[in-house]
């Protein structure tokens, strides 16, 4: 008896051993993946890189804890990524190359012209997609499982253009983008803004992929706006609009309010100081503390410092709510369970507190994300503090 007591201890001890190390391995193994769509090489490529950073930041947080609660086990995000070159076609080819990696979730894509491609492709392909085109009807019922990371200007624009007008006193806008659905959509939504507000608008479109802006500055002169809206021209070109614009003595007032940022109009000003009269939309107030926080823990954990681009923070908190709903739904594998979450959940960031959703009213579906965005300003070459605009919830 005592002989068979002891045969079973060590065997048991064995399969308690066996059963930790196996549990081990499996915690191990466990691997949460998630996307990041949008054009990371040519004229628009700091945006999807913008969305790649953001995603690869929020998962990096989340692995510095240990990892990703999903069921019993916490697991490793790991974020795939695609160049979706700004296209329809490389929009379509993004949603088959996360499907082809087991991928269901996605910050992205970023434009118009390949969320265009890649809404239908990740419908069959059961990918939630969480992208911040600007597109007339960028979300809506037709598509479940696409989701908004930010307003479009149809619901700060009003706010924004009127403080600058009260700030700059203009009276006439001209329109700039690109002559493709990206540009256009975004054309005739500003175009309207301004024209409501009292402001004289006229549009002006060139083929996406010039180089030389300088015939385009000399017709924007010779039209003489009072102001310039360039919040659908990608940040390589508007640095390159912008120099060649004040070297051929503009001297009206800059807008840019979409996801540009100020960064590539100062680039292509060469200083804040020669610029007179510039307005912009900051996708997220950048001087809230919570900002702020987000871009030290970026440069602490990343080890680089974060991307100039705007979208970056937009993306990060986007990347968050995604891994929060795979938590809550339980697995990575199934759109409809984290799509599902997600709407269920009061959206929430780790450095700007509770949002909302919003987007009934204009696309007839709450799936858009509503934290504060910031409105900056260069008066006389010396910049503003930017000022934090609330976004109510629906």
């Amino acid at each position: 008896m005592q002989k068979r007591r002891n045969t079973f201890r060590p065997a048991a001890a064995l399969a308690v051993t066996l059963t930790l190390a196996a549990a081990h391995a499996a915690a191990e193994n466990c691997e949460v993946r998630i996307g990041a769509v949008g054009p990371m090489t040519g004229g628009a490529a700091s945006w999807g890189l913008s969305a790649k950073a953001g995603a690869e930041f929020a998962a990096a947080m989340v692995n510095q804890d240990g990892g990703l609660q999903v069921g019993g086990r916490k697991c490793t995000v790991k974020v795939f990524s695609y160049d979706a070159q700004y296209t329809a076609s490389g929009g379509a080819a993004a949603s088959n190359y996360l499907a082809s990696e087991n991928v269901h979730a996605t910050v992205g894509p970023v434009g118009s012209p390949e969320t265009t491609g890649f809404r239908p492709v990740a419908k069959r392909n059961g990918q939630v997609n969480v992208g911040s085109s600007y597109m007339a009807g960028v979300i809506s019922p037709e598509f479940p499982l696409a989701f908004h990371a930010l307003q479009s200007p149809i619901t700060w624009g009003p706010m924004l253009i009127k403080e600058a007008k009260a700030k700059f006193k203009f009276n006439s806008v001209m329109i700039v983008a690109p002559n493709d659905q990206g540009g256009t959509d975004s054309g005739k939504q500003l175009s309207k803004m301004y024209t409501d507000l009292g402001v004289k608008s006229s549009e002006e479109y060139y083929q996406r992929g010039t180089t030389n802006f300088a015939p385009l500055a000399m017709r924007i002169i010779n039209a003489n706006p009072a102001t310039i809206e360039t919040s659908a021209v990608p940040p390589g070109d508007a640095a390159i609009l912008t120099k060649q614009l004040l070297e051929a003595g503009y001297t009206g007032a800059i807008g840019s309010l979409g996801g540009v940022g100020s960064a590539p109009i100062i680039q292509g000003a060469g200083s804040v100081s020669k610029l007179k009269a510039f307005y912009w939309l900051e996708t997220m107030p950048v001087d809230d503390p919570g900002v702020v926080k987000l871009k030290a823990d970026y440069q602490r954990v990343m080890k680089a410092p974060p991307p100039d681009n705007p979208l970056m923070p937009v993306y990060e908190v986007a990347a968050e709510q995604i891994l929060r709903a795979i938590s809550i739904a339980g697995t990575d594998q199934d759109a409809s369970k984290i799509a599902d979450a997600m709407r269920k959940m009061t959206p929430e960031s780790r450095y700007l507190g509770k949002g909302g959703w919003r987007g009934k009213t204009i696309y007839g579906i709450n799936q858009e994300l509503a934290f504060p965005v910031g409105l900056g300003m260069v008066v006389d070459g010396r910049k503003l503090p930017v000022q934090r605009i609330d976004i109510p919830a629906e």
